[in-house]
């Protein structure tokens, strides 16, 4: 049951939803989620790694970006993800950040290496 919890709190937050809504297209930098939700990198930082610890994400450094993707899931985080997905997969909010990720991407591909 608490690992159960932990994965729910984990995607109750709604910025923390919101990536993992984006993440499941795959692998983004640091730095390209911090120009789509205007937020510090600190803050960022901490939403994913509680999705991470939740067992939702994996990340990978690269010089100093790290890097986010889904994760192997377990069957009850695959089951929530899919849950998220049937409901709110190509929702207004969904469909904004995956739009404003790829206009990030164009004008910061410096930082990235892609």
């Amino acid at each position: 049951m608490n690992e159960m919890l932990e994965s729910l709190k984990a995607v109750s937050d709604g910025t923390r939803f919101r990536l993992l809504m984006l993440l499941r297209e795959g692998e983004a930098c640091v730095c390209e989620l911090m120009g789509v939700f205007e937020m510090a990198q600190s803050k960022l930082s901490h939403h994913l790694i509680v999705l991470r610890n939740a067992g939702f994400l994996i990340d990978t450094k690269r010089g100093k970006w790290n890097y986010y993707r889904l994760g192997s899931l377990t069957g009850r985080n695959r089951r929530i993800l899919k849950i998220m997905t049937s409901e709110f997969g190509d929702d207004s909010v969904t469909r904004q950040d995956r739009l404003k990720l790829q206009k990030v991407r164009k004008a910061m591909n410096i930082c990235c290496e892609r």
